[in-house]
């Protein structure tokens, strides 16, 4: 008996040193998101003849790089610090000599006493170096009724905007079996506590498997799971059931992202490099499911793609940045791209892994 099981443990090990990768997604293997336009509050009417007052604190992030001729996006948190409700309802970003407002001023978000809402407003500029910007905030305030206030502008602010750089020469592994085998035993779609996450996360996006779902639990994990480090060096992986719980590194991020992407009916992907993993979501073959982002996100955006055979694949790294399909941690665009929606760009690394998630 034992020798038989030696005979069959050196058949496996053979296989695996022979054949390295596993197979992966076939066509019939991946669903694409349905589009969804995402609509937010109508404006109020400007009814109050008495201003009401108002204050406010306002915080912009600003992503790892920025580049010339793709759409930079910075994030944009109004806290309201006053006795009256907010409505804000444009963004403005004057950079540059130009003014970039971000929609059309015909709806926006309330924010109430005491809240804090978030906003991505983005810009172009057409060469690299310095800038100078500023942010204009267009908004009501409202004890009773509404005062529209118009447009209040911060102080100057710099920014820096990158040059491009050549991409790296990285070796490609597909479905790589020692991360295929442990990626698909850790991730489970059919979670409890994942689907619950899942649940909670796209609610209120309608119904079935769509885009502006993908970004709310891109935005879920974003906001309420905790990053912590790895202790001790030791390079250990949790399921998204207790990272969720528990938070994680880039690993439970990323694998968390697949996993409640996949409860929601939908095809992951994770992506590892020397030093960091991420995820990827499949959005099919039509890159006019970019504009259901936009609008999701109220901006216009770049986004960073991968394409295969079976279609497009969309970064999906909220510990790079604050919106789906920005560039992953370690990228970079290496130049001007035929289109300004969509990143000519590299990751940093020697090795670059790609693991279908299978459910």
């Amino acid at each position: 008996m034992k020798a038989k099981f030696l005979i069959l443990l050196a058949i496996f090990m053979a296989g695996c040193l022979t054949t390295p990768y596993r197979h992966g997604f076939d066509e019939n293997d991946v669903v694409a998101p349905t589009p969804y336009h995402v609509e937010w509050q109508e404006k109020p009417k400007d009814a109050a003849i008495i201003p009401p007052g108002y204050s406010y604190e306002l915080n912009v992030t600003i992503p790892r790089n920025l580049y010339p001729n793709y759409w930079n996006a910075l994030e944009i948190a109004i806290k309201n610090n006053g006795n009256t409700k907010l409505f804000i309802y444009n963004i403005a970003i004057e950079i540059d000599g130009n003014t970039f407002k971000q929609w059309d001023g015909k709806e926006g978000k309330e924010i109430g006493v005491g809240e804090k809402k978030s906003f991505i407003a983005s810009f172009k500029v057409s060469s690299p170096g310095e800038y100078r910007y500023r942010i204009g905030v267009y908004f009501m305030a409202a004890s009773r009724k509404w005062y529209d206030y118009g447009c209040k502008y911060t102080q100057e602010y710099e920014i820096s905007i990158d040059e491009y750089s050549e991409a790296t020469n990285y070796k490609f592994h597909k479905n790589y079996y020692v991360y295929f085998d442990k990626i698909k035993k850790l991730v489970d779609p059919c979670d409890n506590i994942v689907k619950q996450r899942a649940n909670i996360a796209s609610s209120g996006y309608g119904y079935g498997y769509n885009i502006a779902k993908v970004c709310a639990i891109f935005d879920y994990i974003k906001d309420n799971m905790k990053y912590v480090n790895d202790s001790d060096d030791k390079d250990i992986w949790n399921s998204p059931s207790v990272a969720l719980l528990n938070g994680g590194d880039c690993e439970e991020f990323a694998m968390t992202m697949a996993a409640m992407t996949m409860a929601k009916g939908g095809t992951a992907r994770i992506y590892m490099t020397d030093n960091h993993a991420f995820a990827a979501i499949y959005i099919g073959k039509d890159l006019g499911i970019l504009d259901s982002i936009d609008s999701y996100y109220h901006a216009k955006l770049s986004y960073a793609l991968f394409e295969d055979k079976l279609g497009y694949w969309i970064v999906a790294d909220m510990l790079s940045s604050f919106y789906l399909g920005c560039l992953p941690v370690g990228g970079y665009a290496t130049g001007e791209s035929n289109n300004e929606r969509v990143y000519e760009w590299s990751i940093a690394t020697n090795n670059l892994y790609a693991i279908d998630v299978v459910g």
